[in-house]
């Protein structure tokens, strides 16, 4: 059953689900895949529940925690077919949101827009990163990263203006614009989006918008990178190396 807005999408790290994927490719799992499997094969406690959502909705394992035809036949693929069996199971379980975004050429803001009917909503940045990822892995979309060069030259154009007094320039230097340039610098789409509505250096705002900004901002902040304790990034990088 594809991903549909009407129950919770998959949001785990990407590269846990890759690491899982590949476990199952080289050296098989045991069933039913469970919490205690998982948490055997080394992924993090706290990112359990996440990741067998995550195989379940994107119809690797069943409810009961089986190996599903998909998952067989990416684990049986050769190497030289590894990345079309992902396509045409990523292609399956996306379709819905294959309706509205094209991963081969669609940026991070485009892929987003194509998310936001999707639950959790407080997971959406992640529900991208995994779609964006593991088309990645599927070999689609993998030249996205070449986009990170752009902020550097947009930023060397702003100042180009500003030294030449370029007024009316920087009024087309709109929120939009802005919460782009954020995202090609690796900012989370939710925080992109609330630094982009700060005003222009110079403007100013009243403390009550300074007050809702900084409230917003530690909410946000938090959203985009949960407090963890320092064993949770102990075990993620383990389970990430």
């Amino acid at each position: 059953m594809p991903v549909t807005p009407d129950r919770p999408a998959p949001y785990a790290p990407t590269s846990t689900v890759l690491d899982v994927i590949t476990r199952y490719r080289e050296r098989g799992l045991p069933t039913p895949v469970n919490r205690d499997v998982l948490a055997r094969a080394g992924i993090p406690e706290t990112l359990i529940p996440r990741v067998l959502q995550t195989l379940q909705t994107l119809d690797l394992i069943d409810e009961g925690g089986q190996p599903t035809a998909a998952f067989e036949g990416i684990r049986r693929a050769a190497a030289g077919e590894y990345q079309q069996r992902l396509a045409e199971w990523l292609n399956a379980a996306y379709a819905d949101a294959l309706n509205y975004v094209d991963p081969a050429n669609a940026d991070e803001v485009a892929v987003r827009d194509a998310f936001r009917n999707y639950n959790p909503v407080g997971q959406q940045a992640r529900m991208v990163s995994l779609f964006l990822g593991l088309y990645a892995a599927a070999g689609i979309g993998a030249e996205r990263p070449a986009q990170q060069s752009r902020p550097q030259a947009r930023v060397s154009t702003q100042r180009t203006r500003a030294s030449t007094g370029a007024t009316s320039n920087q009024k087309r230097w709109s929120p939009t614009h802005r919460e782009q340039a954020h995202l090609q610098a690796g900012l989370p789409p939710a925080l992109a989006g609330l630094m982009a509505s700060l005003p222009r250096a110079g403007d100013g705002w009243t403390q009550e918008t300074r007050d809702k900004f900084v409230k917003l901002f530690g909410i946000t902040l938090d959203f985009c990178f949960p407090i963890v304790t320092q064993a949770d990034i102990d075990n993620r990088n383990a389970a990430e190396q």
